[in-house]
């Protein structure tokens, strides 16, 4: 038979109330009669209602974490730092993922706001479009403590990465191997910072900007990738406009890239230098071995939850918003054609 309260408080000699602050974690009471009711607690192997907890307390002790999708490591190693993250602060975390598509992002919305969420984190949605914007506004309406990966407004508090500066080091790091020749294959799912930076490093090193050597995106929708970056490279190549490196926005489009010019009888570096963006696992396992930009994940996620567990536990203080900038750090490997 599944033990109650009740019994806990029989068995340790105490109130109800006097166990139900040692659940909640309450600092009235004392130490030897916290440990003692936890011991308790553990003999009966008595498991808290949720439900009721919730009722009393007004809160799930959940937080909803809204992504893009799943498929690329990068999203789902973030989300698994949360994770690990909320556990500390006695929360769970709801997950929901919106492939960027409005009905599904109403969808998320609307399932939010019906668990009672006491967070969310905002991953990633489209990246700006008035949709979004509505999205994010809806969530603040409600009064619900937010935290952003990417800035949506000013009211939003925001942790991420110096994006723009660690594209422009990756450039940088392409023209000091001799390339001025540089491609881009950009995604509207990393934003336009990588983008300026490519574009700025450039212009930095006068060297023009050659639109025909940019894929941007930021109209396309798709799930996969690293086909993405197939196609995209394979359509570079069949423009019959020369170059000799390419920057991709992440590593699964870098990595499509890499088989693309393999498939066209072409060799990594030799005849196209690639570098990516996140490092993810695989990108250190694929052969040639990818240069990329590393993102602090682990750093990131800590950030973001100790923000919003904040919002959420002292919500008479005033939470300003602001903005977490973390420094990128540039991995170089063989894709790049750099001597390690």
């Amino acid at each position: 038979m599944k033990a109650t309260i009740k019994d806990v408080a029989r068995e340790a000699k105490v109130s109800i109330a006097t166990v139900s602050n040692v659940i909640n974690g309450k600092d009235i009471v004392k130490k030897e009669t916290k440990e003692k009711v936890a011991r308790v607690i553990e003999k009966l192997n008595y498991v808290p209602d949720q439900a009721a907890r919730t009722m009393i307390r007004k809160k799930t002790n959940t937080i909803g974490m809204v992504v893009p999708s799943l498929s690329n490591e990068f999203w789902g190693s973030l989300a698994g730092n949360i994770q690990r993250q909320l556990l500390n602060f006695g929360y769970t975390l709801l997950i929901l993922t919106t492939e960027s598509d409005p009905k599904v992002e109403q969808i998320s919305l609307n399932t939010l706001k019906e668990r009672n969420v006491d967070g969310v984190i905002i991953a990633s949605l489209g990246l700006g479009s008035k949709a979004d914007k509505r999205y994010v506004e809806a969530l603040l309406e409600w009064g619900i403590p937010l935290v952003s990966f990417h800035p949506y407004e000013k009211k939003l508090t925001t942790v991420w990465g110096d994006y723009m500066a660690s594209s422009m080091e990756v450039v940088d790091h392409l023209i000091s191997l001799g390339h001025t020749k540089i491609a881009y294959i950009g995604s509207y799912l990393s934003g336009i910072e990588r983008e300026l930076g490519y574009r700025n490093s450039l212009m930095l090193n006068r060297i023009p900007v050659d639109e025909r050597l940019m894929i941007s995106g930021q109209e396309e929708k798709f799930e996969f990738f690293s086909q993405y970056g197939y196609d995209c490279a394979k359509k570079l190549c069949k423009d019959k406009v020369e170059f000799t490196a390419i920057f991709c926005s992440n590593d699964l489009i870098a990595i499509g890239a890499i088989k693309a010019f393999e498939d066209m009888g072409m060799h990594v570096p030799s005849d196209k230098a690639v570098v990516g963006f996140d490092d993810i696992n695989m990108a250190s396992l694929y052969r040639p071995a990818l240069t990329t930009v590393r993102q602090p994940i682990t750093e990131m996620a800590s950030s973001a939850v100790t923000i919003l567990i904040e919002q959420i536990e002292k919500p008479d203080t005033d939470h300003f918003a602001k903005t977490v900038t973390f420094p990128m750090k540039l991995i170089i490997r063989e894709s790049s054609g750099a001597q390690i």
